[in-house]
């Protein structure tokens, strides 16, 4: 569906579509004018736009925090691929024995281990899988007109099988208990437990969430900007504190910031959620 509406898009007669980097981006705050410099890909052309507005939509990557076992190299799987069934089922050997440690409980998380169980049980026999986490499985609650843990909790076809498969009453006798041994990394004991388990494991993936892409640099007449987001109106401010005209950001590196009744305060990630913060916020932008 996004690609369809990326196709329908860059066909419109008002779009310019420029596939590259943008390298940097100053603000005349005289003009009200962004000056954008866009390196354009397997060219050593440059573009320059002049624009109004500037609006960020530059994505996240899943986070690796450090993790050091001494003596021991470990080979790290990137997240997107363990989501991806059919790459991941031909970048792990099938006739040797492995195991690959995941680390986290994240909606992620469970996918992974869903995907790393249906390879053991058909195609990659020999695999196994190492499973760390530091708290209890967390699910979306429907609640009376609002759900808890919307945002962060476990939800469709990943709460079911962490429900029937992974809760600490069903994983011994599931049937992918047969490939997934736990490893609780509560009460502060992770590095003691990579140490005591990594050793034996192949391959590392981790699913502990998404660090914001890096933005190209920006700043307003010439002067380099460290642009601080506001959730309220999808805009930025400066350091000290001023709105930075004609510059906003949406998507998963942007995302709204919501509080449910209780109180808890969480990011509304998911691309419908990106559109009903766009479709909100997006008439402030052009005042």
């Amino acid at each position: 569906m996004v690609r369809a509406l990326t196709d329908g898009i860059v066909k419109m007669d008002q779009v310019l579509a420029c596939r590259g980097v943008i390298t940097a981006a100053n603000l005349a705050e005289k003009t009200s004018t962004w000056t954008v410099r866009i390196k354009l890909r397997d060219s050593a052309d440059e573009v320059v736009v002049l624009t109004p507005r500037l609006v960020l939509c530059t994505g996240s990557h899943p986070t690796e925090v450090p993790i050091h076992v001494p003596g021991h190299n470990i080979e790290s799987l990137d997240l997107d691929v363990v989501l991806k069934p059919s790459e991941l089922m031909s970048h792990l050997p099938r006739d040797l024995p492995l195991t690959v440690a995941v680390v986290g409980a994240s909606h992620s998380a469970i996918l992974a281990l869903l995907n790393l169980v249906d390879l053991a049980r058909t195609s990659h026999p020999q695999l196994r899988v190492k499973w760390f986490t530091r708290h209890p499985l967390r699910y979306a609650e429907y609640m009376d007109g609002w759900i808890l843990r919307d945002n962060t909790g476990l939800k469709g076809h990943a709460a079911e099988f962490a429900r029937q498969q992974l809760e600490d009453d069903k994983l011994a006798s599931s049937e992918a208990g047969r490939f997934i041994t736990k490893v609780d990394c509560g009460g502060g004991q992770e590095q003691a437990q990579y140490e005591r388990h990594l050793p034996s494991c192949s391959y590392i993936v981790q699913a502990v969430g998404f660090t914001r892409d890096a933005l190209p640099e920006l700043s307003v007449n010439g002067v380099l900007l460290e642009p601080e987001f506001d959730s309220a109106s999808g805009g930025f401010r400066d350091g000290s504190g001023r709105a930075v005209r004609g510059l906003f950001g949406a998507g998963i590196a942007f995302p709204e910031r919501v509080v449910d009744p209780y109180g808890n305060v969480e990011h509304a990630v998911g691309f419908f959620k990106f559109m009903k913060y766009i479709k909100r916020v997006i008439p402030q932008w052009a005042m």
